[in-house]
């Protein structure tokens, strides 16, 4: 066979791939590119150790999300990038979540990470491998620094039955914010509520949401990290039109145990907490939350925890803790701003289980702008919580981040 003639035959098998993958693989292609300048500065007003953690750097996140190729069977895959920079750090001052710090003390001048993730669906159920970044009741990937965390593992999704979203999940490996090393997944130590040791194998979940009604879900979650805890979720919420706005009620209950070797000890933690929002079209909003912590221990988390009192600085889960909060914002598109809003929020907890801690409490503001016309996709937030507390050292804490987010469909 000549090489004209070889060319001749393997034309159309190429031309027909290039097809395939340009019908679905590529057409539904999506590709998201964020610049995130960070600047982090937490001063702590007492207690022992270092007095600030001050640092600023910039990060760049691609994220490309494949469609899936037509057929029963479709296959797709992505990839996400993230390569960060140091812009202002000291030895003194690390420990900002933003830059990896070294053996030395010193943080990172660069860092980079990459990852992937390979899929196919049938219907309306994926399957994916890879890496993920989860946001479920149970599980919540932290995005509240330079870069997000990801999880490494399989996950399905399904959306077959109508009015139902399923959702299942095995994760083995993890990579957090600052760091660029795959990592066994750990429960969470804030506070020394739980030690270090309650390391897992693997974290694993399953769950769903039904819509019972157009203003009203029902969400049931299972999640357990290996040899560690258990933690059931249930959940409704609802929303209805009231006045000249809309309410929403928000109604969340955790139960937590240890489970197979307690590698973390004992947890005992029931949490209760309901929140209710009103939002009027003048643009002002309120929001009011009451939580409750029953049980032994405090509340059981990997990351950031699903609580509504979980909030800039403090999540208010310590064992016997009960905690409210108060929340108002304005959108000030009602005024001919938009992009433009705001919020502020006061949170006080009390009656913690521990000997000379029986309150604390944390004061937030928020205030965002996100440009418009040819600055679309440019965004600036200014955020400043105060915390206090018989429990945790006190601290001042303030966030700003400059953000350009670049989407092609």
């Amino acid at each position: 066979m000549n090489r004209a003639l070889s060319i001749a035959l393997l034309a159309p098998v190429s031309l027909s791939i290039n097809t395939v993958l340009a019908e679905g693989f590529i057409a539904d292609s999506k590709v998201r590119l964020e610049a995130r300048n960070f600047y982090y500065n937490g001063d702590f007003r007492d207690g022992t150790g270092a007095s600030k953690r001050e640092e600023w750097a910039q990060g760049f996140f691609l994220n490309y999300e494949s469609g899936y190729t037509p057929g029963i069977i479709g296959f797709g895959a992505d990839a996400l990038f993230f390569t960060g920079f140091q812009l202002d750090s000291s030895p003194d001052r690390t420990g900002s979540g933003l830059l990896p710090k070294r053996a030395s003390g010193e943080a990172a001048g660069e860092y980079s990470k990459a990852g992937y993730g390979v899929k196919l669906k049938v219907s309306q159920t994926s399957l994916r491998y890879g890496m993920s970044m989860p946001k479920v009741p149970v599980l919540q990937f932290n995005n509240s620094r330079l870069s997000p965390q990801t999880f490494q593992g399989a996950q399905i999704n399904s959306t077959d039955v109508d009015r139902l979203t399923l959702n299942l999940a095995q994760f083995d490996k993890t990579i957090t914010p600052d760091s660029t090393d795959l990592r066994d997944i750990g429960l969470a130590v804030k506070d020394g509520r739980y030690p270090a040791t309650g390391i897992g194998n693997n974290f694993r979940y399953g769950g769903g949401t039904y819509t019972l009604m157009p203003e009203l879900s029902a969400t049931y979650f299972f999640g357990e990290l290996e040899n560690v805890y258990r933690q059931q979720f249930a959940g409704l919420v609802h929303t209805t039109r009231l006045g000249n706005g809309v309410l929403t009620s928000d109604l969340r209950t955790f139960a937590s145990r240890e489970i197979g070797a307690a590698k973390a000890g004992q947890v005992d933690n029931r949490a209760y907490a309901a929140a209710f929002g009103y939002t009027l079209d003048t643009g002002h909003s309120v929001m009011a939350t009451y939580q409750v912590m029953g049980g032994d221990t405090g509340f059981p988390y990997i990351n950031n925890p699903y609580l509504p009192n979980y909030v800039q600085y403090h999540d208010f889960g310590s064992a016997g803790e009960h905690s409210w909060q108060l929340r108002y914002g304005y959108d000030f598109a009602a005024m001919g701003i938009p992009g433009l809003s705001f919020f502020t929020a006061y949170i006080h907890g009390d009656g913690l289980k521990k000997a000379g801690a029986d309150k604390e409490w944390e004061r937030d503001v928020d205030l965002s702008y996100a440009f418009q016309g040819q600055l679309k996709g440019f965004s600036v937030r200014l955020r400043n919580a105060t915390y206090r507390s018989d429990d945790a050292r006190d601290i001042d804490e303030t966030r700003l981040i400059a953000t350009y987010v670049f989407t092609s469909f």
